[in-house]
C-alpha cells in the first residue's frame, strides 16, 4: 500500500510544512505551484489522511499532518546518513574518529568500538582520548573531540545517544570480609559500608542517581574515600577502607568478591554519544553497527530483568539510564 510513498513526497511535504505556502515551497524546490500541488494531493491519497489545511492565507498542518513531520525529517535524514556513509566505504576512508573514553569505560566495549569502526572504514585512524565523563561532554560540545563512550545519565542536549551495553552494578568487598560467604546482601547489611566512589565532580548525573536510588532502598553512600580508576578503587577496597560499586563485568583482584543488592536492580547502561552535524554520518553508521552488536550480544546474554528491545535508530537524549529499585 505506501509503496507508492516516496523520498520526494516527504520532501515535498516537509517544504510545505516549512513555508506555510505552496508558492514559496515551489521556488524553493524549483517547481511549478501546480506541480507541487498535484504530488501533494497524491501522497495524501496514498496514506489516505489529510496533511493540510488550505486556506487563502497559506496552509497549515492537520493533526496528521503534525504526527508526520517528525518521521518525515527523520527518514530524510536517515537517507542522507545512508548515501554518505555508502560512500565513505566505497572509498575506503572516513575522517579521523577522534573518540572520548573513561577510565570506567568498559574495555570491552573500546574494543568493540575500535573493532566496528576498523571494520567500517579499515584506513581510517582512531584517536583515543581519556578522561572525566565532565570533560568529555565538554569536548564534545567544543568539537575538541566526535565521539564518546559514556556511562548515562547525562543532561547535555543536542546529542544523539545510542545506548550500547548495560550492565548490573554490585556491591566490591574484600574475600575475608563475613558478609563475603552471603550469595546477595540486604540494605540492612550494606547499611552506611559504601565508603568508596569515583570523584562525584567527573559525573554529576550519574553520582546523583546511585546516591538517590541506594537513598530510596536505606543504603547510605558516604564517599570518604574518592578514586579516579577502578583499579584505585579495588585496591582501597583491599587497604578495607570500605565497599564500593563494580560493573558485574569488571575483572576483579583475586582478594575481592562482589555480591548482588537484594531487591535492587541496579542498572548502569553505557551509551556511543555524538552531535548530530553535517559530518556526522559516518558516526550514525558506527553507532547503528554498535546497536546491532550489542543486540546480539544481548540475545545471548541472560539478565535479571527483562530489557525492553532497542531500535536501530540512534536514541534521543530522553532515553537514558535507569536505575530501577
Amino acid at each position: 500500500m505506501y509503496d507508492c510513498v516516496e523520498f520526494c513526497h516527504l520532501k515535498y511535504f516537509l517544504a510545505v510544512a516549512q513555508e506555510g505556502n505552496f508558492t514559496r515551497a515551489a521556488e524553493r524546490l524549483h517547481l511549478s505551484q501546480p506541480s507541487l500541488s498535484i504530488q501533494i494531493k497524491q501522497f495524501e491519497e496514498t496514506v489516505s489522511a489529510q496533511l493540510f489545511v488550505r486556506e487563502k492565507s497559506g496552509v497549515m498542518l492537520t493533526p496528521a499532518g503534525n504526527a508526520l513531520m517528525p518521521f518525515a525529517e527523520q527518514v530524510l535524514r536517515l537517507r542522507e546518513q545512508a548515501v554518505d556513509s555508502v560512500r565513505a566505504i566505497h572509498k575506503g576512508t572516513a575522517p579521523p574518529l577522534a573518540l572520548g573514553f573513561s577510565h570506567f569505560t568498559d574495555q570491552a566495549l573500546m574494543e568493540r568500538t575500535f573493532a566496528c569502526y576498523q571494520r567500517l572504514f579499515p584506513e581510517s585512524e582512531i584517536r583515543p582520548t581519556n578522561h572525566s565523563t565532565a570533560q568529555l561532554l565538554a569536548y564534545l560540545a567544543d568539537g575538541n573531540l566526535h565521539a564518546a563512550l559514556v556511562t548515562l545519565p547525562i543532561e547535555m542536549r543536542d546529542l544523539v545517544i545510542q545506548p550500547v551495553a548495560r550492565e548490573r552494578l554490585l556491591v566490591c568487598m574484600r574475600k575475608d570480609d563475613p558478609l563475603a560467604s552471603e550469595e546477595e546482601l540486604t540494605p540492612r547489611q550494606i547499611a552506611n559500608r559504601i565508603r568508596i566512589s569515583f570523584d562525584p565532580k567527573h559525573h554529576p548525573e550519574l553520582h546523583a542517581h546511585l546516591d538517590t536510588t541506594l537513598t530510596r532502598a536505606g543504603i547510605t553512600m558516604q564517599a570518604q574515600h574518592i578514586c579516579t580508576t577502578p583499579s584505585d578503587m579495588q585496591w582501597m577496597v583491599k587497604q578495607g577502607l570500605g565497599w564500593s560499586l563494580v560493573r558485574e563485568s569488571r575483572p576483579l583482584d583475586p582478594e575481592l568478591v562482589s555480591r548482588p543488592i537484594a531487591g535492587i536492580e541496579l542498572m548502569v547502561e553505557s551509551a556511543f554519544v555524538y552531535r548530530e552535524t553535517g559530518q556526522a554520518s559516518h558516526l550514525a553508521l558506527l553507532a547503528c553497527e554498535l546497536n546491532n552488536t550489542a543486540r546480539m550480544r544481548s540475545n545471548k546474554t541472560k539478565f535479571p530483568t527483562k530489557i525492553k528491545p532497542k531500535s536501530v535508530a540512534p536514541q534521543q537524549p530522553n532515553q537514558q539510564m535507569k536505575l530501577l529499585v
